[in-house]
């Protein structure tokens, strides 16, 4: 093998890893949070990419246009946005709103 094709498997071998450790699992990160934002469900507990908490109320898909989500952060504030502006789904009883309601709960018994 002469120096030119010697430099050539370096330069491939570069890329090819390149996309084995940067590209590939940032793409299947973003596969997976669109799966999960795709499958919300009314109560779900979402981060928005604003940074506030909430509970999904209702999924709104129409016909044509993006998906909407209605969020309820608590305290009766309740607002509609889109999917996009969901970042992630949480665990359950992250929001203030599922902190009352398993405190109601809990008096109630």
């Amino acid at each position: 093998m002469n120096a030119a094709e010697l430099g050539f498997i370096a330069i491939l071998s570069i890329v090819v890893a390149f996309y084995l450790i940067v590209l590939r699992p940032q793409q299947q990160e973003q596969s997976r949070q669109q799966k999960d934002i795709k499958d919300l469900q009314v109560g779900d507990e979402v981060l928005t990419t604003s940074g506030f908490l909430g509970t999904v109320k209702d999924v709104v898909i129409p016909e044509a246009g993006p998906v909407q989500i209605v969020v309820d952060f608590g305290n009766g504030v309740v607002m509609s946005a889109l999917s996009t502006a969901i970042a992630q789904r949480v665990a359950a009883g992250q929001t203030i709103f599922s902190r009352e309601l398993a405190s109601s709960e809990e008096k109630g018994s």
